[in-house]
């Protein structure tokens, strides 16, 4: 019997280090496949990696803008969506945000996990990179950050643009998988041996209910390097910031009211993952000095089809210093992705 037993654990050994070598083969290739590295710009919280796109004149007088990622996105997937646009009048940055991409953390992920100390830590990259009064725009967990700076730096800054963002609390548990790997244990084992092969199979879907109702952006997973989220400490890293963020915005919205920097919201009404009339309709008339611009037709990621729309608003806000209060009603239906 005690050999059966031997024999038993040796084999289930086995599986978890051939599981274990598949994941580490696999999370080795995606890192092999990344878009090249830019810069890097150190803060007392934070290590951030960002792109730069120099503007297109020699000579502008315009606002540079900082671009931030949602929950899996990255510096790349925001500068391929939006910096050719917006390079036009201004230098353009897009940063990984704390613990995301190639960015690191130097405090705990918990620590890190409220829009607050995230946009304390962009703040302070800001003000290293000598960046003035940048226009802060901010993709679906990124608009978090960018509303969260203008609620901490509204005179050292344009404007705060939140896209297709969750600005309100909600109520749930959130997913399975990110309560999964922040337990003890389980949610090492499951990142180191699970994880990767897992979350392969999973992107194609999950790029597309993110664009939905719309086109998929072309080779978008290998452009924007993706599959980098499905390494075990960004993986992680954002489970713990999705999980704590309703809480955060339950706690950011009683002061959404006395925010002084300019505010524009963008949100398209068939996100299937941020709800446009919960969150940027809500905040809208909240603070009816905020603009809105209210996609009819548009998904989750407007920043790379609806391009224009978003590029022309932020020059707008980026030449005057301000935004015109109101809600623009935009059909998209009908027309073809920009």
């Amino acid at each position: 019997m005690s050999h059966i037993w031997l024999i038993s654990a040796i084999s289930f050994a086995a599986l978890l280090l051939l599981a274990w070598l598949h994941d580490a083969y696999l999370r080795q290739t995606i890192r092999a496949a990344l878009p090249p590295a830019g810069l890097f710009v150190d803060t007392k919280t934070a290590r951030l990696h960002f792109v730069k796109k120099p503007s297109s004149q020699s000579d502008t007088s315009s606002p540079p803008i900082v671009l931030l990622p949602g929950s899996s996105g990255s510096a790349h997937d925001m500068m391929l969506a939006l910096g050719d646009a917006l390079a036009h009048e201004s230098d353009v940055y897009a940063f990984d945000r704390p613990g995301i991409g190639r960015s690191v953390n130097l405090v705990s992920d918990r620590q890190m996990a409220a829009p607050a100390a995230q946009a304390r830590a962009l703040h302070a990259a800001v003000q290293a990179l000598g960046l003035k009064k940048p226009v802060i725009i901010g993709h679906s967990w990124g608009g978090a950050v960018a509303i969260a700076y203008a609620q901490l730096f509204a005179d050292d800054m344009t404007g705060a643009v939140m896209l297709g963002a969750p600005l309100y609390p909600w109520e749930g548990a959130g997913s399975w998988y990110n309560r999964l790997v922040t337990k003890p244990i389980i949610g090492p084992l499951f990142t180191h041996l699970v994880l990767t092969k897992y979350g392969l199979g999973q992107l194609d879907a999950g790029v597309a209910g993110n664009f939905h109702p719309e086109s998929i952006l072309p080779d978008y997973k290998e452009k924007t390097g993706l599959a980098a989220i499905l390494q075990p400490k960004p993986f992680i890293a954002n489970a713990v910031y999705s999980l704590q963020l309703s809480q955060d915005l339950a706690d950011m919205q009683q002061d959404y009211a006395n925010i002084t920097a300019p505010l524009l919201m963008v949100t398209g009404n068939r996100d299937q993952t941020v709800n446009a009339k919960r969150n940027s309709v809500r905040l809208h008339e909240a603070v009816p000095q905020s603009a809105l611009i209210y996609l009819r037709g548009v998904g989750h990621m407007l920043h790379h089809t609806q391009t224009a729309i978003i590029a022309e608003a932020v020059a707008n806000l980026a030449r005057t210093g301000g935004v015109t209060a109101g809600r623009t009603d935009i059909d998209i239906a009908e027309k073809p992705a920009s």
